[in-house]
């Protein structure tokens, strides 16, 4: 069970009445409800206040059952399960016998920018949605006049009012302190002014609160909610009422219950979190085992580290004589493993520790600008441009993304061919995106492309994930964008085995994360 979750069962539990006991001995909220109908009526025929012509008459039946009766004298009976001493009311049973108990803020063109003064003497503040919100006063800038705010007095709040935010974030709740400033509320909030003699009003916030999604359900608007109408709100979300003292025991009990909720959160996050890095780290473990030669045995029989040195110079003096590589990438720089073989650890005899440009081939794309890719490479055929936003972090890469080079531009770009790896180099996702190519694609500036002379380039896409390697990119940033040069990057050590091993090693780490990705999914 989440926090939240836990929150609302304790705010529902509360709300039936299974929070705290009730007192057999406590007056019934009925009782009180009857001594304020009574004075309501007083206050009718005084012409104080009107008479809601909406308002109905619960009553308990014969069978001991809430029912409501209406104007018209038809009766519903509610679903609702009343614990002793409890009374169902709705919103004007709870309010002040005044009017404008509820009030929503005037229409927009009631408070308009251009009645905004500085704030000053004799001036009066607008209450925004923002001030439920954050449960402050001191939220927002906006003053009126005087003669503007006694204008619209009838949307003025004191002390005690309750303040609801109504459009877009729906029912934040605020009360107004002591130390308020004198104002209305804009057209972004409701305000009711509670009858404490019938309600707490630490109890109605718990309360409201555990009527939100109803009355979330209920909102209007398309492009931005707006908090359900006044009518509804009025007469058609019935709320059960203890009595005033049960109340009272009631909210310090959620109030206590939710310090253990605050503490159970913080626990609860701690974990949650975890479980969301331990895949992530245990993938981290399953390659750092992997390029230290952990992850498999080592087969006696594979060829000596000799043997792969051979090959990769076989490979380079290849590309030499076709004009692919210079004269200076032919030398092979061997890294001193050290008495602990650092930075590694101890790698097993056969296994080389080198350098990335000594083993790889690794150069950088080419950029386009907006206007060539919208003029020359959009919507016609040719090779996929991959972009540093097309690798996610994933590493899938996605290739359909409109961009192609036809084949009379492609002298003019660098191709990364299938089964090389890709990797940024700058900003915010250098080190981060990394993929590994199902086919050949031109590529952007920003994107090195990185592949083996000799040897299984699966290994390399791993090895370019594995902690090692991170920390040593990392430290190999300068700039102020955070980058990589191609020299810093070829100067980071690999430790590198037989091909045999990459590739049984390379299948091992796969089968490997296939199995955490099914545990965590």
């Amino acid at each position: 069970m989440t926090p939240e979750q836990l929150k609302a069962s304790i705010l529902q539990r509360a709300m039936e009445g299974k929070l705290v006991p009730q007192n057999p001995d406590g007056e019934p909220a009925s009782e009180l409800l009857k001594r304020i109908k009574a004075e309501k009526e007083k206050l009718i025929s005084e012409g104080k206040i009107k008479r809601d012509k909406k308002e109905t008459e619960i009553f308990r039946g014969d069978d001991g059952k809430p029912y409501e009766k209406f104007a018209d004298g038809s009766i519903k009976e509610f679903k609702h399960n009343i614990p002793k001493g409890w009374t169902i009311v709705y919103l004007p049973d709870i309010c002040a016998l005044e009017d404008g108990s509820i009030k929503r803020g005037p229409f927009g063109i009631s408070i308009t920018k251009s009645m905004f003064v500085p704030k000053g003497e004799n001036t009066y503040k607008v209450y925004e949605q923002g001030n439920a919100i954050r449960k402050t006063i001191d939220y927002g800038d906006y003053w009126l006049k005087e003669s503007d705010y006694l204008r619209l007095k009838n949307f003025s709040i004191k002390a005690g009012d309750i303040l609801i935010s109504c459009a877009g974030t729906i029912g934040e709740i605020f009360q107004i302190p002591s130390n308020y400033y004198d104002g209305v509320i804009n057209q972004a909030l409701l305000k009711l002014t509670l009858n404490p003699d019938i309600i707490d009003s630490q109890y109605f916030k718990w309360m409201f609160m555990s009527l939100i999604n109803t009355v979330k359900r209920h909102s209007i608007g398309s492009a931005i909610k707006n908090l359900a109408s006044i009518k509804f709100l009025k007469y058609e979300v019935p709320m059960l009422l203890p009595p005033l003292t049960e109340q009272q025991r009631i909210v310090e009990a959620i109030e206590s219950a939710l310090e253990k909720v605050d503490e159970y959160a913080e626990s609860y996050n701690r974990l949650e979190q975890l479980d969301k890095e331990f895949p992530d780290k245990l993938k981290k473990s399953i390659l750092q085992y992997a390029m230290q030669g952990k992850l498999v045995e080592q087969d006696p029989n594979d060829e000596p580290v000799e043997v792969l040195l051979e090959k990769i110079r076989a490979e380079k003096q290849k590309l030499f004589k076709e004009g692919k590589i210079k004269k200076k990438d032919l030398e092979i720089s061997i890294v001193s493993q050290g008495d602990d073989n650092s930075p590694y650890g101890k790698i097993p005899e056969n296994w080389l520790l080198s350098t990335l440009d000594s083993v790889s081939n690794l150069y950088t794309g080419n950029s386009i600008n907006a206007t060539e890719k919208k003029k020359y490479f959009s919507g016609v055929d040719g090779v996929n441009y991959i972009a540093t936003k097309d690798v996610n972090f994933d590493s899938t890469i996605n290739y359909d993304n409109g961009i192609r080079i036809p084949d009379r531009y492609l002298s003019k770009f660098k191709i990364s061919y299938s089964n090389s790896v890709l990797l940024c180099l700058e900003g915010g996702s250098a080190g981060r995106k990394i993929g590994l190519l199902e086919q050949d694609v031109c590529f952007g500036n920003k994107l090195c492309s990185l592949s083996f002379y000799y040897g299984e380039n699966k290994w390399l896409y791993y090895f370019l994930q594995s902690p090692q390697f991170l920390s040593d990119f990392q430290e190999s940033k300068s700039g102020i964008i955070g980058g990589v040069s191609i020299k810093n990057l070829g100067n980071i050590t690999i430790s590198l085995p037989p091909q045999k091993e990459q590739k049984c090693t390379s299948s091992k780490v796969e089968k490997l994360f296939e199995k955490v990705n099914q545990l965590w999914k």
